[in-house]
């Protein structure tokens, strides 16, 4: 039996696809923000703006994941997504301008969307039902283990400048991409319905509900996710090895979300579950808010990891209840480009508030109010409409 048809292999595989895509190439930019600002390579207004490049990029390549997938197969994209995201983070290390950072950051953004549309579906090829949510559980995983792997090795590497530490990132995504070759074959069918399959058909209009919920959780994570080490290091009075390794503690919290929220679903429900998830965050935000105590600060970012991964697990399991395993690529796409777009939104807003010197605290504001929003909405969602959607594009 070839290695990509053995389960246990693929969602190995797809664990470290999602541990290069989103633990490293997509947040090995966060903590690297300190050792940039203190070598000015940017400025803290520049971070916010490449932060918003890297969900256009995102954006972008959510748009056009799943007709490339239906064209060229899902493990194809999903190892050209590796691929990029090598190249974006090798490029990265190289000191030539905004400009060119903007471009690697772009890319980087297209690789994260590649594997978190297709790394779940690839995963669950094959999956029985009942299973699904925790092999999608396990897939998220990864995820938090590049983060907390990259933020404790990352300040043995940036004493000299950021420089260093880009080029170390790459070195992993590289050994994550060869391990993971195999289990993300081109012969991997992800399109064809499950026969356990007992899909509830839901409506466009809860489908845009659940568009809208995901967008306002995009924007509440924010903050945390680009700023939290940028405000322990420049409003706590932090130095850059402490608040690069801020994001280890951000990276636990992501790598036991998945699991957790997966459990939770399987006894309150995916809905719910999510609902919980979007409430999780905004007590992390809120923390920030009315604390400067520094470990109270420190573990919002724990909180507001474990709440992200469980939002991302959750939507998407919620997707595959909704619509099924033939239809889930299309529409988990779909609202991955409604997530870019908040982040995207998100990102620029919190620029422009910190360049006309609102500072951090008005960003984690608007992600309350966008967390607390995006809770209410969740609870809208059904899984049955008198205009079901199960038949339609």
């Amino acid at each position: 039996m070839p290695l990509f048809e053995r389960n246990w292999y693929r969602i190995l595989s797809c664990l470290l696809a999602m541990l290069a895509g989103i633990g490293l190439v997509r947040y090995s930019y966060s903590p690297l923000i300190p050792s940039m600002l203190d070598h000015d390579w940017i400025t803290a207004s520049q971070a916010g703006y490449l932060g918003t490049v890297n969900f256009l990029g995102n954006l972008f390549g959510a748009i056009f994941c799943a007709m490339l997938a239906r064209r060229f197969s899902a493990g194809t994209v999903c190892r050209a997504s590796m691929l990029i995201g090598l190249a974006s983070v090798f490029g990265s290390g190289f000191e030539l301008g905004f400009t060119w950072l903007a471009a690697c950051r772009f890319l980087a953004g297209l690789t994260a969307a590649g594997v978190m549309i297709l790394a779940p579906v690839i995963a669950v090829a094959g999956v029985r039902q009942a299973l699904r949510g925790t092999a999608i559980g396990t897939v998220f995983v990864g995820a938090g283990a590049g983060v907390i792997g990259l933020s404790l090795l990352l300040p043995y590497f940036i004493e000299s400048g950021p420089s260093k530490g880009w080029i170390f990132t790459s070195v992993l995504v590289l050994i994550c991409t060869i391990l993971a070759w195999a289990g993300l074959s081109p012969r991997i069918k992800t399109d064809q319905p499950m026969i356990d399959d007992t899909q509830v058909p839901a409506g466009r209009k809860v489908m845009w509900i659940f568009f809208l919920a995901y967008l306002l959780a995009a924007v509440g994570i924010v903050p945390h996710s680009i700023y939290l080490s940028a405000y322990v290091h420049e409003a706590l009075d932090q130095p850059v090895a402490f608040s690069t390794m801020v994001y280890a503690i951000y990276g636990a919290g992501v790598l036991v979300g998945g699991p957790l929220f997966g459990l939770l679903s399987n006894i309150i429900g995916t809905r719910l579950s999510l609902a919980a998830s979007s409430l999780t965050g905004l007590i992390a935000v809120l923390i920030v808010l009315v604390t400067t105590d520094l470990w109270f600060v420190v573990a919002s970012g724990a909180i507001l990891g474990a709440a992200q991964m469980g939002i991302a697990t959750c939507t998407t399991h919620l997707v595959m209840e909704l619509v099924g395993p033939a239809r889930h690529t299309r529409w988990w796409g779909r609202l991955t480009i409604g997530f870019n777009i908040g982040q995207a939104s998100g990102a620029l807003a919190m620029g422009v508030m910190i360049h006309v010197h609102w500072g951090y605290l008005a960003g984690f504001w608007m992600a309350a109010g966008c967390l607390l929003a995006s809770a209410i909405l969740t609870l809208f969602i059904r899984t049955t409409n008198q205009h079901a959607i199960g038949t339609q594009s």
